[in-house]
């Protein structure tokens, strides 16, 4: 999935370059600042389900894919989440600041390219950034998933480099959701407009399935619809 981008009458903004499942849901490691700690199981004897949730429950998961951590693992089709299209997941660095040493950084990046200056915007994220969020939302590490991360790596920082001139950043509007296992989500969402990627396939929402056991949203897998 490369490019998934945002309909609109307005504008068409571009914003990148999917199977197996995985053994185990792993309980993430840290606890990110998220709205999704607010997420609560619905009111039903254990092991009865589907559960549908109620429009508070779906609310909640609504306002936790709004935020920067967690909306990009909706914009590409995977199954098991290390497939997920690491490109659109981290294009405006979900939600993680560059790193004190920026300059530094930046500075052997122009190098490398031969270049003086930044043309546009530009993101900055460690490995170590990328492991401890990857864990957290996935429970596997950079170096464990599938898709080749295609930033500029700058080696001597063990640092990525990405230059953008736009943002993939949408909102998903939640239409259902059911709990199908102990802390086991599936949502159904749409995209306002739609998406569409590089080859003309357009998407009008799909439904993720999320973990919940820890503090935040552990994503799963994720099905796009046409």
């Amino acid at each position: 999935m490369k490019k998934i981008s945002v309909l609109c009458l307005s504008a068409i903004l571009i914003i990148g370059a999917l199977s197996g499942c995985g053994d185990k849901i792993v309980r993430p490691t840290e606890s990110p600042d998220s709205s999704a700690a607010s997420l609560h199981s619905p009111t039903a004897e254990k092991d009865n389900y589907p559960v549908e949730l109620s429009s508070s429950e779906i609310t909640d998961f609504q306002n936790a894919f709004s935020e920067y951590d967690n909306y990009g693992f909706l914009l590409s089709d995977y199954e098991d989440v290390r497939d997920a299209d690491l490109y659109q997941v981290f294009y405006t660095g979900a939600g993680m600041n560059n790193p004190e040493n920026s300059d530094e950084i930046i500075d052997a990046y122009l190098a490398s390219i031969s270049e003086t200056e930044l043309f546009c915007d530009c993101t900055i994220l460690t490995t170590q950034q990328l492991d401890d969020f990857l864990l957290s939302k996935t429970g596997y590490t950079l170096s464990e998933m599938t898709n080749s991360f295609t930033w500029e790596y700058v080696e001597a920082y063990d640092a990525y480099v990405h230059q953008h001139g736009d943002t993939n950043y949408m909102t998903a509007t939640c239409t259902g959701g059911r709990a199908v296992g102990d802390d086991l989500y599936e949502i159904d969402y749409s995209f306002d407009g739609g998406i569409y990627d590089d080859n003309g396939n357009s998407f009008s929402g799909g439904t993720v399935t999320v973990n919940t056991s820890g503090v935040g949203l552990q994503f799963v897998s994720n099905h796009l619809s046409k």
